[in-house]
């Protein structure tokens, strides 16, 4: 294949001394890891290898993990870091000097530990996030994967519900530096419950008993959660294989790969201690496509809630969005996004609407492990006048405004070690 240059013996040394230190310390091998997707390697054949591939355990990869020679037992760590410099320009009437908000963020900090136990077949997934302001440490996610029998997997903790597509996919594979405002109004976030999956060919399915939407670490006498909930998804694969659609990036020279999604979400309270008295059905059908070198997605949400206490509400969102790689390694993408709030909702009821467009920079090919990220978003509308529903959010840029055509850009590198 070529002569082996100083730096590369180099770096085969350094990676062996790593290997063989770490192997000294431990009871188990210490094995180069050649599963986990877009971790973040030294060697660019490894990463490449790494975006293609996506073990049961959910984990994104690290350099090494430490095992038992059978695999039985297997314990791989890793995490990500996602950093950013956010501009904010919006209408300040109290002082018209005040226009621009601006500084470094801290996105998302993660440590992830992932692995299987007993036997290939359990699986499990650790993962913290340190939070951007006050740098505390929370368990998002915590769960146990058994499968069971061929396809079918019994999964328990606490994890993504079941629903809308584009908070399933992680946050480290966006399209953009961050998910649309329609996704932060509608999303399941995490949950803590007890979920079927079924894996075949052509369909995925899952099934999930859980405390109900956005109920991250609660206990089961806490008042935010629902009394029972219910949430499924079907995913059907028309072309392609299931590995294109663990993000929204599809890399030059793939294959044109369809999907689609159905899902839907249902929560009661109000007849246990401390629930509140209120009902919520949540729907979406999303299609997404990809191709050699673009891609496209679009969804479709719809909620009802029913609460004893403010009334009766329909609210509607839809995402569209796409990008295409103009280079191996450079990526245009836009989106535009819509929250559609329920005309009875007083005053706060009006459409607040979206529109991002940037630039994603991967420095290693076919690799999330590395990317630089920058985009603009422009708010059409007040913020104000959908209060009810679309409020503050530093994560996406959005700030609290009466006025339309609000303006956020950002710029973030993105490593996952």
């Amino acid at each position: 294949m070529g002569t082996t240059t100083r730096t590369e013996r180099l770096r085969d040394l350094s990676r062996a001394i790593v290997a063989g230190v770490i192997a000294a310390g431990t009871s188990g091998v210490v094995h180069a890891d050649d599963e986990g997707a877009d971790a973040s390697r030294v060697h660019l054949a490894e990463m490449r290898a790494a975006a293609t591939s996506a073990p049961a355990a959910g984990h994104d990869g690290s350099a090494f993990f430490v095992g038992s020679d059978d695999g039985a037992f297997k314990l791989k760590a890793g995490g990500m870091l996602q950093f950013r410099y956010v501009m904010n320009f919006r209408d300040e009437p109290t002082d018209s000097d005040d226009d621009l908000t601006n500084g470094f963020q801290a996105r998302r900090t993660r440590l992830e530990f992932s692995g299987n136990v007993i036997n290939k077949q359990t699986t499990f997934m650790v993962q913290t996030d340190f939070n951007r302001n006050g740098g505390t440490a929370t368990v998002l996610d915590g769960w146990v994967r058994h499968e069971f029998a061929e396809g079918w997997a019994l999964r328990f903790g606490q994890f993504k519900a079941p629903l809308l597509r584009e908070e399933l996919v992680s946050g480290k594979r966006m399209l953009a530096a961050d998910r649309s405002i329609t996704n932060g109004v509608f999303t399941q976030a995490r949950s803590q419950g007890v979920q079927l999956e079924y894996d075949g060919d052509r369909a995925r399915v899952a099934v999930a008993f859980t405390d109900g939407l956005n109920t991250l670490n609660t206990d089961f006498d806490s008042s935010s959660e629902a009394d029972y909930a219910l949430a499924g998804r079907v995913d059907l694969r028309l072309k392609g294989d299931w590995k294109q659609f663990a993000d929204f990036t599809s890399w030059r020279g793939s294959d044109f790969g369809a999907m689609i999604g159905l899902a839907g979400h249902w929560q009661s309270g109000g007849d246990t201690g401390g629930t509140v008295d209120a009902d919520l059905l949540e729907y979406t059908a999303d299609l997404s496509l990809e191709g050699n070198g673009w891609n496209a997605f679009a969804a479709f949400i719809g909620r009802s809630t029913d609460s004893e206490a403010s009334g009766d509400f329909d609210d509607f969102g839809v995402v569209v969005q796409g990008g295409v790689f103009l280079t191996n390694k450079t990526e245009l993408f836009a989106r535009y996004d819509i929250v559609m709030p329920d005309d009875g909702r007083d005053s706060d009821d009006d459409d607040f609407s979206t529109i991002t467009a940037g630039i994603n920079h991967y420095f290693v090919e076919q690799s999330h492990a590395a990317k630089l990220t920058v985009d603009v978003l422009y708010f059409l509308d007040a913020q104000a006048d959908s209060s009810s529903v679309v409020s503050r959010s530093t994560g996406v840029g959005l700030l609290p405004d009466a006025e339309d055509g609000q303006i956020a850009a950002r710029v973030q590198f993105q490593l996952l070690f």
